[in-house]
């Protein structure tokens, strides 16, 4: 399992920064969308296998581009101007470009175990939570058990063995945390910045591969 989880590292973070990763960190993040707040699960990374969208933003001061975003996610209600450098605005871009981190922000899912039974090689007792889950790719995902440590295993699907807590939720949503030339920083949505001039989709090319659009 440890090569797995190795991979699975690798995958989202890169060869070199997976080296240095140990645990894939996750908190609860209360956000506040129309005026109703949201306790959601957030993380530095976009998850899954070929993670989207490819965002390619166009040069159109030099090397620059003007954007908006805001000052926070919790609250996305005051927009900032931003220039940033152009280029493609995905994890797996190798360009110069105007990032300091990916966001994911997601629904808390949370189960019990209803027996016991083994995970990975640690034994899960019944009563036992498994919270936070996270997908990350090649149908794995990440709990935290009891609020102590984490798990990466196959993804929770025995409803006879797990009990999922419901809960109502706010849909997942994807960030990018930019510095803006300006000297300031804002946060911006990845869909929020596909609608914006001069930005457009770039493509998946192959693994571990993005492009700019022809």
């Amino acid at each position: 399992m440890k090569r797995a989880i190795y991979y699975l590292l690798v995958m989202i973070f890169g060869v070199s920064n997976a080296n240095a990763k140990s645990e894939i960190g996750s908190y609860t993040l209360p956000i506040t969308r129309h005026n109703i707040t949201h306790s959601m699960v957030a993380y530095n990374f976009w998850s899954g296998e070929y993670p989207k969208p490819v965002i390619y933003v166009k040069p159109t001061h030099g090397r620059w581009s003007k954007i908006s975003g805001y000052s926070s996610l919790r609250r996305a209600n005051k927009r900032e101007e931003c220039t940033i450098k152009s280029g493609i605005y995905h994890p797996w871009s190798r360009d110069s470009i105007s990032l300091i981190n990916y966001y994911s922000i997601v629904p808390k899912i949370d189960y019990i175990a209803r027996e016991d039974r083994y995970l990975e090689g640690l034994h899960i007792k019944r009563g036992s939570k498994l919270e936070n889950e996270l997908y990350l790719a090649e149908g794995s995902c990440r709990y935290l058990l009891n609020k102590k440590r984490e798990i990466i295993t196959t993804c929770i699907e025995d409803s006879s063995t797990f009990e999922r807590i419901k809960r109502a939720s706010h849909p997942r949503e994807q960030w990018l945390y930019l510095k803006c030339r300006e000297g300031n920083k804002i946060f911006v949505q990845d869909n929020d910045l596909l609608s914006q001039p001069n930005v457009t989709r770039g493509a998946i090319s192959g693994y571990g591969k993005v492009t700019a659009p022809k």
